[in-house]
């Protein structure tokens, strides 16, 4: 009995050695960051990079060959951004977006657009006669320039990107920013731009349920109230801000995320942050 027990663990040992000789390479136990060729394939990462650009707002989404940025930050912050998009090795942008013609906002896309092939360029329609909107404007062609309304989608990869509200046709342009929601899966993210006040009063009868949130307007105190924290329910709040004059993020705004206890971050002190989904759960870096 002992023999053929030894005989029995042997041959258990000579399978262990050949299934795991050099040449193959055995599964990991308890390693969440180790995915099959199968499970990649079904779901593939998508990555939301918060630029740190100072005050403004630039924000890349990401999925192997499919990008779209949305605003570019200020002039000065053009040459920034372009660098940003060739570490992240975007060779041909498939979109850009432009949420509203406030400078902080579209400022640097004409670098952007000088700098890459660029399939599509998305705009509220909503004119401007600053130097900026022109310089910007004049690098568009007509074939590539679409105007958003509402319930467009994009695919980003696996996730869709869909607009929840564009020109609202308010005399604030700021009220006029185009606000998207990206979905993947089990996790949301609403993109906000500078929808504050009025605009963020039309947002509380949709949709705009998600995780994450884009803080409204660089935490200006004219948004982010409570009614909408209680209607989004983030868990993680995203503020774009740097150096102003305006204030930004409020205090009181800052108070009410932490009443609602959301995690915050921003990019004046946390640098770019990175938030990766893969349709099950998110990180934020």
């Amino acid at each position: 009995m002992i023999k053929q027990f030894l005989l029995l663990l042997g041959l258990v040992g000579l399978i262990l050695l050949v299934s795991c000789a050099p040449q193959v390479q055995c599964p990991k136990v308890n390693c969440p960051d180790c995915e099959t060729p199968a499970q990649a394939a079904q779901n593939p990462l998508v990555f939301v990079y918060s630029i740190d650009i100072g005050q403004g707002d630039a924000t890349l989404l990401k999925s192997r060959e499919t990008e779209m940025l949305i605003d570019c930050g200020d002039n000065g912050a053009g040459t920034k951004v372009v660098d940003f998009l060739k570490e992240k090795s975007v060779g041909e942008l498939e979109y850009l977006m432009i949420t509203h013609p406030d400078s902080d906002h579209l400022g640097g896309c004409d670098d952007v657009l000088r700098s890459f092939n660029t399939r599509m360029v998305i705009d509220n329609g909503q004119a401007s006669d600053t130097i900026s909107y022109q310089e910007v404007m004049a690098e568009i062609d007509i074939e590539q320039h679409v105007i958003a309304i509402k319930d467009n989608i994009w695919n980003i990869g696996p996730a869709q990107l869909k607009v929840i509200q564009a020109n609202n046709g308010l005399t604030d342009k700021n009220q006029n920013s185009i606000v998207t929601k990206l979905t993947y899966k089990d996790t949301d993210m609403l993109l906000t731009a500078d929808c504050d006040k009025d605009c963020e009063n039309l947002l509380l009868v949709k949709d705009i349920a998600s995780e994450i949130l884009k803080v409204t307007h660089h935490g200006s105190k004219f948004g982010t109230s409570i009614n909408f924290l209680d209607k989004v329910m983030p868990r993680v709040g995203i503020i774009s801000v740097g150096s102003n004059s305006y204030g930004h993020p409020a205090p009181e705004t800052l108070d009410r995320l932490s009443q609602e206890g959301i995690l915050v971050y921003r990019t004046d002190i946390e640098g770019d942050i990175t938030i990766t989904l893969d349709g099950n759960s998110y990180e934020v870096i």
